[in-house]
């Protein structure tokens, strides 16, 4: 189901409802990121870049690629070995690219930017 984009007359309390009702069913348990780490799935419907990859020194700054064509929002993650990712500069970035940090060194981390 799609959401309804145009109004279909005046904005009453009414067609208010109806537009919340409709939205619902389309949002309803239906938003996700996907199923893999790949960013080719073209079930997804969450805009996001996902990325995987291994850490250089601890507290070294590292540069994730991403294909938002946006400065992402925030990003959220894991390591294989407990090390904490973190934004290393004062912007996470730019349209096509990341700054990140690890607290600990040649952590395999899974990352979804967002």
């Amino acid at each position: 189901m799609k959401p309804q984009r145009i109004s279909t007359g005046p904005i009453t309390p009414k067609s208010t409802q109806d537009w919340l009702t409709n939205h619902s069913r389309v949002l309803a348990g239906n938003v996700d990121f996907g199923d893999t780490m790949t960013n080719k799935e073209q079930g997804r419907n969450m805009k996001c870049s996902k990325n995987t990859g291994t850490t250089p020194a601890a507290n070294t700054e590292f540069i994730v690629t991403h294909g938002l064509g946006r400065i992402p929002i925030t990003f959220f993650g894991h390591t294989n070995n407990g090390g904490v990712i973190y934004q290393s500069r004062a912007t996470l970035g730019t349209s096509t690219q990341v700054f990140l940090k690890c607290t600990t060194a040649t952590a395999a981390y899974s990352l979804v930017l967002i």
